[in-house]
């Protein structure tokens, strides 16, 4: 742990203090500028009728230090580190019509993720591969999480991108969608078993003022059976931990979801609740947390998709500054015992540099206890994505 915590402040303490240095040097500046653009996204190439493509694509590299103990057991300490995403893309738009897909190459294999294109109209249709079922948390880009990984709700349900159709309607300050899905790509093609998913969402922000949001939302899922269902499986903190919660949920499942978030100027916060009931168990579970920029940031929303996006920060390395910072707290709780496995509760604080628009450096620190473990992790993720 000590060895992950020396490397992580080693990386942001050298860049904190040269690259503005660089920048503000006259003979450097230049070139120290267009490196910097690098972390700035890929160029989006567009006509004069607004149709465009880009390339998109991400680079997650994580370590952790981590402790593990079972119940009356032995304490496992260990570290570990691995590429959580490498993934590259295009997306695009011609006319109504826009599209975007992803192939994932994390952990030496390739996996198909986002493949689908939509029509834009009276209700906006989507067809392809894409998240079939979604939440606020679920719904938010691994890009602008606020933590490294998501509240382990949303993973021990299994939300996952499937082939499907998905209309979708939104206006100001409200959306609403509803899709049915099939098997994935790499199912269809591995010739993996399949079921019936159905999915619908909305959310509402009665109050959407710059720097000043109110987000409510509630959403829905049922699975037919569980032969080929939504993989059911939760980490308590980082990727990388080894103890897992699997929830046995079974067939004929349906599943309901409450969220809220505000925005109040630098602090944000977000709060879900997820129950899934099945023919052969029920988990439930949920997650508060809250963030804050130091350095005066906004966190950046999205009504009319009901998602958070992209913050930039306010004084870059670019600029001669130091970048964004954010503090940020969260209580997570999955009870799985109604589906054969425990329930886990775990707090996580954070701390998250932003140096430039594209361009993070998070540090993350989770203590967790359940009824057959205990556990604790420090670890860390440099993300670029453009």
């Amino acid at each position: 742990m000590k060895k992950l915590l020396a490397a992580t402040l080693l990386v942001a303490s050298t860049a904190a203090i040269s690259l503005p240095a660089i920048a503000s040097d006259d003979s450097l500046g230049k070139n120290s500028s267009n490196i910097l653009n690098l972390f700035h996204g890929a160029p989006k190439i567009k006509d004069a009728d607004g149709n465009y493509w880009k390339l998109r694509g991400r680079l997650f590299w994580d370590g952790a230090a981590i402790s593990e103990t079972p119940i009356n057991g032995v304490e496992n300490n260990f570290d570990d580190s691995e590429f959580r995403a490498v993934r590259i893309g295009i997306e695009g738009k011609y006319g109504k019509f826009k599209f975007k897909t992803e192939v994932d190459y994390e952990g030496g294999e390739t996996t198909v993720k986002d493949l689908f294109f939509t029509w834009a109209g009276p209700l906006d249709i989507s067809v392809g591969q894409m998240k079939a079922g979604l939440t606020l948390e679920e719904l938010n880009s691994a890009r602008h999480y606020t933590f490294i990984e998501r509240g382990m709700i949303t993973d021990a349900i299994g939300y996952d991108r499937r082939i499907g159709v998905n209309a979708g309607k939104s206006g100001e300050n409200y959306s609403l969608n509803a899709g049915v899905f099939g098997n994935s790509v790499d199912g269809a093609v591995d010739g993996a078993p399949t079921n019936t998913i159905w999915a619908a969402r909305g959310t509402y922000a009665p109050v959407l003022k710059k720097g000043r949001v109110v987000h409510i939302g509630a959403s829905m899922r049922h699975t037919n059976r569980a032969l080929g269902a939504p993989k059911h499986s939760a980490r308590w903190g980082p990727h990388l931990a080894r103890e897992k919660i699997k929830p046995i949920i079974g067939g004929d499942a349906l599943l309901y979801g409450l969220e809220a978030a505000t925005v109040i100027g630098a602090f944000h916060g977000h709060i879900e609740f997820i129950k899934e009931d099945g023919n052969l168990g029920s988990v439930e579970g949920g997650f508060i947390q809250a963030g804050y920029f130091l350095t005066g940031e906004i966190r950046n929303y999205k009504a009319k998709s009901g998602q958070f996006s992209r913050t930039k920060p306010l004084n870059p390395l670019s600029k001669g500054s130091f970048g964004g910072w954010e503090v940020a707290a969260r209580f997570d709780r999955l009870d799985a015992r109604n589906a054969g496995d425990e329930k886990v509760d775990a707090w996580t604080v954070g701390l998250t540099w932003y140096p430039e628009s594209h361009l993070r450096l998070r540090l993350n620190y989770t203590d967790a206890s359940g009824d057959l473990f205990s556990a604790k992790g420090l670890y860390t993720r440099l993300q670029i994505d453009w």
